[in-house]
């Protein structure tokens, strides 16, 4: 049995980060982001995530520009863009995004005419990579990560059973052509509310975090298992606000 401890879409959230931790005890085999860390305080997210005592395995996503491709966030943290790693007879292995790859920034600077080809190009090029490093291995025993959701899978990663990813700050898990494919939702999803009978004022705006992540099990008789969690905030006495987000608004604690 392989059990792991998913999430994606912190968005610099140190908080939600710590909720997490409060809420989870150390009987995981490896903690799994599916990106968004957020390029504002990843070494404060990584400080907490590594109290988990087991690999923490990551991507970037569009919130993380500003991170080195190769940085070091400690020695259990493992950068999976076109890197394997093995757990419990299961690899796997990630694909990152949005300008932390040094052969991204130099195409487009190659191409700065026509940026779209560019990017097609460069695309084309990770996915052969990473289609090449799963086809070396086992891609029936592959859990593939990135943070948007890949696409024509079955052609290009043939074999794979499970794709995580993240980026639509909602759970789902949908089997689609024989493979599984499940975003682990947002960490950090800010609900803006005001008090319940009181109008609000400016600057008045606070915010429950209704953040979620998975639980993801797997067994040789069982095969993979996924438990969605939340952090369920109590809404009692609490108007939720619909269409609006002020930065400046303050947690409920």
């Amino acid at each position: 049995m392989a059990r792991f401890l998913a999430c994606s879409d912190i968005h610099n959230d140190v908080i939600a980060v710590r909720q997490l931790r409060a809420r989870e005890a150390n009987d995981y085999d490896a903690v799994i982001v599916a990106g968004d860390i957020g390029s504002g305080r990843p070494d404060e997210v990584f400080d907490i995530l590594r109290s988990f005592e087991c690999p923490v395995l990551y991507v970037f996503g569009n919130w993380d520009r500003r991170l080195e491709r190769n940085r070091n966030f400690g020695a259990d943290c493992h950068h999976l863009h076109l890197t394997p790693f093995s757990i419990g007879g299961l690899s796997l292995v990630g694909e990152s995004i949005d300008g932390i790859d040094p052969d991204w920034e130099a195409s487009l600077a190659a191409a700065a005419a026509d940026r779209a080809l560019a990017c097609q190009a460069h695309l084309a090029e990770e996915r052969a990579k990473l289609r090449t490093i799963i086809a070396a291995q086992a891609p029936e025993r592959t859990i593939v990560v990135s943070h948007y959701r890949l696409t024509k899978t079955k052609t290009f990663l043939p074999g794979v059973p499970l794709f995580l990813f993240g980026h639509i700050h909602r759970f789902e898990d949908v089997t689609y052509r024989g493979q599984r494919f499940v975003n682990v939702s947002a960490l950090n999803k800010k609900v803006m509310v005001s008090r319940k009978g009181e109008r609000v004022k400016p600057g008045g705006y606070r915010y429950l975090n209704d953040g979620s992540y998975v639980v993801i099990s797997h067994s040789e008789h069982a095969g993979f298992t996924v438990e969605p969690r939340r952090f369920d905030p109590d809404f009692s006495g609490w108007e939720r606000i619909d269409g609006i987000f002020h930065s400046s608004a303050t947690e409920v604690e």
